[in-house]
């Protein structure tokens, strides 16, 4: 069989299964919503216009993004998918309705970044001679909180800055711009990392560390210095375990919350108790009480959804990660130049990374470090960041998609010119 047709059967199965996804996506986004709209006596006119908007966004969006650009619609229709629950969550257990509503003006702007990313990683050729700039403006912006007047401390850590009424964690902001520099210059990252630590945001650290390490290893191969590098690193962490306080009462409490369950282990073990109590299928939409959980709506949100959604749906939400992970693997495979390929593993590694940690936290299985689910929970800086950072994404995989379409029109010129 000639290897157009091969291709454009593979194309075409491609498109039947993703038509298959957004039909199943947008179904749950309606009825999820329509649930949440009539569970009481009066209607949530809110949630009942989320009914219909969440459908028709997603689909304008996946249309949309598909005219412009040949983009890998799994990872779009996924993403959608992920801030939909997000704002399904927040719609049935937010204490007003401000919250769901302001959730959905941060995911248009996170929709627009995600355009902004796209044509951004299309258009930027001259990368390493822009790098230098991109490297000045990331730590200037990660510096920010030390300015005066806007500088914020939150939970212990100065990473916050306030701008005009609203509050913006710069740290959430550079992870795509951090990728980007990491790409053609590792070891920029100490100093994002040295700035982070003297903010006390150990949480963001961990994240650029790890994610350094990672992209260091699949640049170079060099298993040994990135072993060195992990266990710098672990070194780092016993002393700031031995040298700040905040470290171990974290610490003490992840090895057992019910030591202080009114005080430093509030938090924790009311939502180890909401995970128990949904079990495998749930309490249902509006019949838990995930609000007993303090910061339900961001550091705690995953345990919030398993509450109500069993864990059954916790479980395969964390396989939406793993799937666009894995799509993001195979778009940094085929990438046609070592910048591009290191960027599309180092936006997905740090996804990865980041869920990883907040499932890991609310569970148990990992200390607390503060990070927030990614495109899920409440929050204007983390939504549009990762937004953009899957813009990027995929416009790689966009470019891909091109470079493979070019390759097949040269096969078929090479194959015309032999039978003729």
């Amino acid at each position: 069989m000639p290897t157009s047709k091969v291709e454009k059967m593979k194309k075409a199965l491609m498109r039947s299964n993703t038509h298959l996804l957004l039909s199943a996506v947008m179904l749950f986004q309606f009825l999820a919503m329509l649930l949440i709209a009539f569970q009481k006596q009066s209607v949530n006119l809110q949630a009942l216009a989320f009914a219909v908007a969440l459908p028709l966004v997603t689909w304008s969006v996946t249309a949309l993004m598909g005219r412009c650009w040949p983009v890998d619609r799994a990872i779009l229709i996924l993403v959608m998918l992920l801030c939909s629950v997000g704002l399904i969550s927040l719609s049935d257990i937010a204490k007003s309705n401000i919250t769901p509503r302001t959730q959905a003006i941060y995911a248009l702007g996170g929709i627009a970044a995600m355009f902004a990313g796209a044509a951004f990683i299309r258009n930027w050729r001259n990368w390493r001679r822009h790098t230098p700039l991109l490297m000045a403006l990331c730590l200037l912006v990660l510096a920010s909180p030390y300015m005066p007047v806007i500088g914020i401390y939150k939970n212990g850590a100065r990473n916050w800055i306030g701008l005009g009424g609203f509050s913006v964690q710069p740290s959430e902001f550079m992870k795509p711009v951090l990728i980007l520099c990491l790409a053609s210059a590792i070891a920029f990252a100490a100093a994002c990392c040295g700035i982070l630590l003297a903010e006390k945001d150990l949480g963001a650290v961990l994240l650029y560390f790890l994610t350094t390490v990672a992209m260091y290893y699949a640049a170079t191969s060099n298993a040994f210095i990135s072993l060195v590098g992990l266990g710098m690193g672990a070194g780092a962490a016993v002393l700031a375990y031995r040298a700040l306080p905040y470290v171990q009462g974290r610490i003490a409490i992840w090895k057992n919350p019910w030591s202080d369950p009114e005080n430093l282990g509030y938090q924790l073990v009311h939502a180890l108790i909401a995970i128990g109590s949904g079990g495998l299928f749930g309490m249902g939409l509006g019949l838990g009480m995930p609000r007993n959980i303090p910061l339900y709506h961001s550091d705690f949100i995953f345990a919030a959804i398993t509450e109500e959604f069993g864990l059954i749906f916790a479980v395969g939400l964390l396989a939406v990660y793993v799937i666009i992970i894995m799509r993001g693997l195979i778009v940094a495979f085929n990438a046609r130049t070592s910048f591009h390929s290191l960027t599309a593993f180092g936006l997905v590694i740090i996804l990865g990374l980041q869920t990883m940690l907040i499932a890991g936290g609310n569970t148990k299985l990992l200390p607390l470090t503060g990070v927030t689910l990614p495109l899920v929970c409440y929050g204007g800086s983390s939504l549009i960041s990762t937004f953009f950072s899957m813009g990027l994404l995929l416009g790689l995989s966009s470019m891909n998609a091109e470079d493979e379409a070019r390759d097949i029109e040269t096969i078929e010129l090479k194959e015309s010119n032999v039978f003729n």
